[in-house]
């Protein structure tokens, strides 16, 4: 699984860092941090508040990243802010002239997605964060689309095959997941709203978990 940390000052990219490891983001995402903060020469306390990627996605990845983000602000009393993956990809796609669909896959035969206008410098999102099948997904988007994120490429087959030449795809790294992405939302974000609740934050998953519906039908 790809992620990414990123670092922004007042809108402007200092560094994005991606990597894809076998071990767990509990073992790796502190030392990432670490690294990359005295790559750009930034002490912790110098930043203004942290953002963290809320999902949808992993589970387990997202419960990891959300503990380390609140552990961070526990620490240095940093405000800490939330940004949906999807947000986030679909930012990395601003400027297209077709409406915007990252997805992301779900497994059990679904996908995570939702529907941006990314014509300008920011985006829209249209749609509600969905999980859904894909034939239940192309059903709820316009005929001509953009899509993106880390799911297109498994999926590519199928969205061609049923929309044709309304299927678009973008490439390379603005499929995948980026902190600075992350980050720059958080920083529009805290000049706008309140930082969040480090006690009631939690991750967007959309739908429910394997374990609560395991639990609900015993």
């Amino acid at each position: 699984m790809i992620s990414g940390i990123g670092v922004v000052d007042k809108g402007k990219i200092l560094t994005d860092f991606r990597y894809d490891v076998k071990l767990t983001h509990s073992e790796v995402l502190l030392s990432h941090i670490d690294k990359l903060l005295k790559a750009v020469k930034v002490e912790l306390q110098e930043l203004d508040g942290i953002s963290i990627s809320l999902g949808p996605g992993s589970f387990t990845g997202l419960r990891i990243g959300l503990a380390t983000a609140k552990g961070i602000c526990f620490a240095s009393g940093k405000p800490l802010v939330g940004v949906s993956t999807l947000d986030a990809l679909a930012f990395m796609a601003r400027g297209c002239k077709y409406p915007v669909v990252p997805i992301i896959d779900a497994k059990k035969y679904q996908i995570y997605a939702a529907v941006y206008d990314a014509g300008g410098e920011g985006i829209r999102r249209r749609s509600p964060y969905l999980a859904v099948e894909l034939s239940e997904l192309i059903k709820k988007i316009p005929q001509e689309v953009a899509f993106t994120g880390p799911g297109i490429e498994k999926f590519r087959p199928q969205l061609t095959k049923a929309m044709g030449r309304g299927a678009h795809f973008l490439r390379g790294e603005k499929t995948l997941p980026s902190g600075a992405a992350v980050a720059f939302l958080g920083w529009e974000k805290l000049k706008k709203e309140k930082p969040e609740n480090l006690f009631s934050l939690e991750p967007i998953y959309v739908r429910k978990s394997e374990a609560e519906l395991k639990f609900k039908n015993v």
